[in-house]
């Protein structure tokens, strides 16, 4: 009943005017004495309260982390004053990366009222020190935040695609909206969540708990690997369905906004995670571990759209098919990273990216650009090394690399001036010395054409590479000043 007496204190909370089955009446009797107890909580918790602040990162004192305790976690509080205490824990192996980056972007939601604190585990079972640290929170709900790998189905008795929860009236009712909100995200029906009730659900005796869990894979086709940015946005929207039913989040607050709240002060970057694109993760972890303070994440087509993009520094389109990445974002998430870029974002294209920042008349152009792209009749001329050679803007930007270089390119644009009075010229930071010439394609057409560009746009920062350096032996470093210098670190 902690659970509920936590959600029932909030007023405001739109569960306080609902029917509630024949506990109704026992409910009522007991909210005065609910009421007083959680005074009496919250004035025993009194010295973990932080006051007033939006977001602090903070290091779990007497927590050592090589015993599989929190590496990490944070606390977001609308202030001094009631409401919930909500626990969120990420993860448990190592490998569960979706959590603990739904509950890095959940730092960000402003609260109406009561506190949440993330905790990010590394281990996959729970000590004791953990545990009690937990419990001296003195919390009304802990979430747990976990993945999966496949639905329920027929002989694998797996938890993927659920909402576990204790079976309490309002544990239920919470758990049955989260499951409606998530699934109105997934098309097929066998991969919908569902509510399993399931007692001493929560880590913690005596505190409401709920275990959320994606699958990472999809029930109707388990051999394929889902996408990671719909992953992370099912934590989120479960999490944020969760927080709306307590009544703590503010009128009109949306789940695929203010995500970048978890790390003030860094480089926030979005990978482009939709059709016509490959694999973010590797992106991510590579920008991450070689620029300093950066912080990413995947963002699907539909999260972009919806102004997902609002706080982040730079988003970067990657290879793979230049038709698909502009179909999949669809007018409003066009207009979306345009208007992005226009206020002072920062684009990378790389390849098919690279297509998309090209202008019209080329038909899935963003024009970010001031460039046409050349013989795209031939755009599948082939895949293989060329010679690149750096001009002195781009020996500034990439460093001292003399001489021609060994650029791996995959069939990228080839671009030229495209001759437009509303956007500036663009700086050529690298030449192709050589071409690639398949299928009735002239190699000679490629050859001192522009491999790398960067241009303004508005406010903002574009930069396009037609091949690959973050494949290329030597050249790695390359996909990092992309980074920099969109972002304004480089001038």
């Amino acid at each position: 009943m902690a659970g509920e007496g936590g959600a029932g204190s909030n007023e405001d909370s739109p569960l306080a005017c609902c029917a509630l089955s024949a506990e109704t009446l026992l409910l009522m009797r007991m909210a005065l004495f609910m009421r007083t107890a959680l005074l009496i909580r919250r004035a025993a918790r009194s010295w973990s309260l932080l006051g007033a602040f939006s977001v602090c990162l903070l290091g779990c004192a007497g927590l050592d982390s090589a015993q599989g305790v929190p590496d990490a976690c944070w606390t977001h509080s609308a202030g001094p004053g009631g409401g919930p205490r909500v626990v969120l824990i990420a993860g448990g192996g190592r490998d569960q990366d979706m959590p603990r980056l739904a509950v890095r972007q959940i730092a960000g939601w402003p609260l109406r009222s009561g506190e949440v604190i993330a905790l990010s585990l590394a281990a996959e079972e729970s000590s004791r020190e953990v545990d009690a640290y937990i419990a001296r929170l003195l919390p009304d709900w802990v979430i747990e935040l976990r993945e999966d790998f496949y639905h329920e189905r027929p002989g694998m008795a797996t938890l993927g695609g659920s909402v576990v929860h204790d079976g309490g009236v309002l544990g239920t009712q919470l758990a049955e909206g989260m499951c409606a909100g998530v699934n109105r995200s997934i098309p097929l029906e066998a991969n919908r969540f569902r509510a399993i009730e399931q007692a001493d659900v929560s880590r913690v005796t005596g505190v409401a708990g709920m275990l959320l869990v994606t699958s990472a894979r999809g029930n109707t086709t388990p051999t394929k690997d889902e996408r990671k940015a719909p992953l992370v946005r099912r934590h989120r929207l479960m999490v944020h369905a969760f927080l709306e039913g307590l009544g703590m989040l503010p009128e009109g607050s949306h789940p695929d906004r203010c995500l970048t709240g978890a790390a003030p002060g860094t480089l926030h970057f979005a990978i482009y995670d939709g059709e016509g694109a490959g694999r973010p993760l590797p992106f991510i972890t590579d920008v991450q571990n070689g620029v300093q303070n950066s912080v990413g994440y995947p963002l699907s087509p539909e999260e972009m759209a919806a102004g997902a993009l609002e706080g982040f520094d730079v988003v970067l389109f990657p290879g793979g098919m230049a038709s698909q990445q502009f179909d999949a974002l669809g007018e409003s998430g066009r207009e979306a990273v345009v208007q992005f870029v226009n206020g002072g974002g920062g684009y990378i294209g790389i390849c098919a990216g690279a297509f998309m920042a090209a202008s019209e008349p080329y038909e899935w152009g963003l024009n970010l650009l001031d460039a046409r792209i050349v013989d795209h009749d031939h755009w599948a001329r082939g895949i293989g090394p060329v010679e690149l050679e750096l001009s002195e803007e781009g020996r500034r930007v990439f460093g001292d690399f003399d001489g021609r270089l060994t650029l791996h390119y995959g069939q990228g644009p080839i671009l030229e001036p495209a001759g437009r009075g509303d956007i500036e010229d663009y700086a050529v930071l690298g030449w192709y010395r050589t071409g690639i010439g398949l299928n009735g394609a002239d190699p000679e057409v490629m050859v001192d054409t522009p491999a790398i560009v960067c241009g303004r746009y508005g406010e903002g920062r574009v930069l396009a590479s037609s091949g690959h350096a973050e494949w290329s032996s030597g050249l790695e470093s390359f996909l990092l000043r992309y980074f920099e210098w969109a972002g304004g670190r480089q001038e």
